[in-house]
C-alpha cells in the first residue's frame, strides 16, 4: 500500500497518467481546438486533472471516450456557472443571404439541433436563447416552476452538447 508521500503506488499512478498524456494529449488538443479555440488550453488542462484519478489503476479501456466525456462535463459545468446570457451581436445568426457560408452552415446546424429537441425542452430553449427571457419569465409564461425551467434548460443544453460531440 502507498500513502500520498510518494510510495510505489503513486509512482505507478503517475506513470499511467504520463503514458496516457503522451498518447492522447495532441489528439485531445486538436479536437478541442476545432470547437473551442482560445479555451483549448484551459479545457485540456482541466480534463487531465479530472482524468488523473481514472489512471491510477492503469486500466482505462476507452481513453478517448473518457476524455471527451470529461470535456463535455466541463463545458456543461461552465455553462451552468455562467447561467443564461443573451447573445452578443456578433453571435447572432445573420439573415442576410450573402452572409459568410460558415455562418449559414452554423445556422442550419443550429436549426437541426433545435428541431431535434423534444418539444418541452425546445420551448424553454427557444424562449431563453432566442427570445432572451429570464427563467422566471419563462416559468410565468409557461406556468411552470422556475426549477422545472432550469431542469429543462439543462436537459436542452445537454441535448445540444450531445449533438455537437467533438
Amino acid at each position: 500500500m502507498s500513502d500520498r508521500t510518494g510510495g510505489v503506488g503513486d509512482k505507478a499512478a503517475d506513470a499511467g497518467l504520463h503514458d496516457l498524456y503522451r498518447a492522447y494529449s495532441g489528439w485531445l488538443k486538436g479536437r478541442l481546438r476545432k470547437r473551442f479555440g482560445d479555451e483549448t488550453e484551459d479545457l485540456a488542462q482541466e480534463a487531465w486533472v479530472r482524468a488523473a484519478p481514472y489512471s491510477r489503476d492503469g486500466r482505462i479501456e476507452h481513453p478517448k471516450a473518457l476524455l471527451l466525456r470529461i470535456v463535455d462535463n466541463l463545458v456543461i459545468d461552465r455553462a451552468r456557472r455562467r447561467g443564461p446570457r443573451p447573445l452578443a451581436s456578433s453571435e447572432r445568426v445573420s439573415t442576410d443571404p450573402a452572409a459568410d457560408p460558415a455562418a449559414q452552415l452554423d445556422a442550419v446546424l443550429l436549426k437541426q439541433i433545435v428541431l431535434s429537441m423534444p418539444p418541452h425542452l425546445r420551448e424553454v430553449f427557444v424562449l431563453s436563447r432566442f427570445a432572451h427571457l429570464e427563467y422566471q419569465e419563462i416559468g410565468e409564461r409557461l406556468n411552470l416552476p422556475v426549477t422545472t425551467v432550469q431542469w429543462r434548460m439543462r436537459k436542452a443544453l445537454e441535448h445540444c452538447a450531445a449533438q455537437l460531440r467533438l
